[in-house]
């Protein structure tokens, strides 16, 4: 029982330390969050914001609460639920509360992705152009 303890913990572990290598950065924060409006850093006037600045300013937002926030804590709190759900093994409370907060985290990511791709639509549909994994919609 021990050295399945040891080996859920250090499974546990060595995921925090191999998502950070694997992590991609998707917003160059060089540019600021508003691209109009402002001045550049040489001191020049940027162009005024226009509909589809404000668009593109929604969906910057949006991808960042989902890909950037929502999906790791997501799979941080899957693994937690799935580390609860081996080592409480006798204890089916634990069992029913972990099996709880796996399907929570479905239900919400689900919930999430599908708001997404509802924004996605309206944005397209408005013709606002969005560059989405190298595709130009």
């Amino acid at each position: 029982m021990k050295l399945k303890h040891l080996f859920v913990t250090l499974m546990f572990a060595a995921s925090f330390v191999a998502v950070p290598v694997f992590a991609e950065p998707t917003y160059d924060s060089s540019k600021g969050l508003v691209h109009c409006g402002g001045y550049n850093p040489d001191g020049s006037e940027q162009a005024m914001c226009t509909f589809t600045d404000i668009m593109i300013l929604i969906n910057t937002v949006i991808n960042f609460l989902i890909f950037t926030l929502a999906l790791p804590i997501a799979a941080i709190v899957f693994a937690w639920a799935g580390f609860i759900f081996i080592t409480e093994g006798s204890n089916q409370s634990k069992r029913t509360q972990a099996k709880n907060m796996m399907i929570n985290v479905v239900i919400g990511l689900v919930l999430a992705l599908a708001s997404w791709l509802i924004v996605k639509t309206i944005l397209v549909s408005l013709g606002v152009k969005i560059n989405f994994l190298g595709i130009e919609m």
